[in-house]
């Protein structure tokens, strides 16, 4: 599973971080040692769709400091069909864990008006299966400058489209490179606004930005768009 964190850009706030991770969730029983229930959820690959946003809210207060240095890796709470920004009502489905296997995206968010936006659209990816020619990723908007927005997608990246030259021999390694997580993509020509954000049905050619010497080239479609909202607070659904 990959976990996002809602961000906010307030000077005051603890949540000035764009957080995603890899982690899994264990379902948690209700009755002392009694066996838990598996989590009713869209479990890919065998669900090609997720559908709905799932969250999972912990009661407790926590420190973001401490996951963020890796102190805390397990968080327990509520985990829901819906959140604060779905139009669909926030249902309870279980009780469980949440374990951090890895902070993979961890940024800080300056909301100092000195930093400028990135003027092309660009999302970073985190794979979802493992499939050989066409693989499911979940891509998040990269936050980078106040007001931004939070947008999180289900897409796939067709490998055979792939178009990839390298001064470094990098193109033999590109099913590799693709699948790693928190990957950096540039969408020419789109501006980096939030009326040009991917919606449902996009068809796309992205292009990997963090590979020295290397130009990969993919053409992404985009099958579910599943979390919008508005910075700075970023509480306003898109």
């Amino acid at each position: 599973w990959l976990v996002h964190h809602t961000p906010e850009f307030w000077t005051d706030s603890p949540h000035n971080f764009q957080l995603i991770l890899n982690g899994f969730i264990t379902p948690l029983s209700s009755i002392g040692n009694q066996p838990a229930d598996i989590i009713p959820l869209p479990y890919p690959p065998y669900d090609n769709m997720l559908v709905n946003e799932f969250t999972i809210t912990s009661p407790l207060l926590f420190s973001l400091n401490a996951l963020l240095s890796g102190n805390l890796t397990e968080l327990k709470g509520v985990v829901y069909n819906g959140s604060f920004d779905t139009s669909y009502e926030r249902m309870s489905l279980a009780l469980a864990t949440l374990t951090t296997r890895e902070l993979t995206t961890a940024v800080y968010l300056n909301i100092s008006s000195e930093i400028k936006n990135y003027p092309e659209l660009r999302y970073l990816s985190y794979p979802r299966s493992s499939s050989l020619t066409s693989i499911h990723f979940y891509m998040s908007h990269e936050i980078h400058s106040s007001p931004g927005f939070d947008h999180v997608i289900h897409t796939t990246i067709d490998t055979k489209s792939c178009e990839c030259s390298s001064a470094t021999g990098k193109c033999d390694e590109i099913q590799q490179i693709i699948r790693t997580p928190g990957i950096e993509w540039l969408f020419s020509s789109i501006p980096n606004k939030l009326d040009y954000r991917l919606m449902l049905d996009s068809v796309v050619r992205g292009k990997i930005l963090t590979i020295y010497n290397t130009e990969i080239e993919c053409k992404i479609t985009v099958l579910e768009s599943i979390h919008c909202v508005i910075g700075p607070a970023f509480g306003k659904s898109c």
